[in-house]
């Protein structure tokens, strides 16, 4: 991963913002949509491809509620960061990319794969997402 930095950043605020997607996978592998959810600050944004935008914690819920028992049911999801950048002291965009996986897949297809942009803040000691934005690495 590499790191462009606007601003310094502490090795544990670093590691804190390259762990967000990992409690992303966490939350989405028992699919809950609450957990799934709390990643958010409370009037973050999640731009996905199609005509998806939710907008706070509520929102997002239950749109992950509707799709894990819907076209989400039983799939993970994967994703690694591939950049980050501190832009504040509490301010930093992290890019990964990974993608939704089905039942017994173990890697994500190359026409699946996608990257993503977070935009992260830091309240009161935690790193939560402020907006999220994914698109496909290959257009079909």
């Amino acid at each position: 991963m590499s790191s462009g930095s606007s601003a310094p950043a502490s090795d544990r605020d670093m590691a804190a913002v390259a762990d967000v997607p990992r409690r992303m996978m966490e939350a989405w592998a028992s699919q809950d949509a609450s957990a799934f959810a709390s990643l958010f600050a409370k009037d973050g944004t999640m731009v996905l491809p199609g005509d998806v935008f939710r907008k706070g914690v509520e929102g997002i819920r239950e749109f992950m509620a509707e799709s894990y028992a819907g076209p989400y049911k039983g799939t993970s999801v994967f994703g690694v960061p591939i950049d980050v950048r501190f832009t504040g002291r509490d301010t930093a965009i992290l890019v990964t990319q990974g993608g939704v996986m089905a039942a017994g897949e173990d890697a994500v297809a190359p026409e699946k794969e996608i990257r993503a942009t977070w935009v992260l803040g830091k309240r009161d000691g935690v790193w939560l997402i402020d907006a999220y934005h994914n698109s496909p690495v290959r257009l079909p």
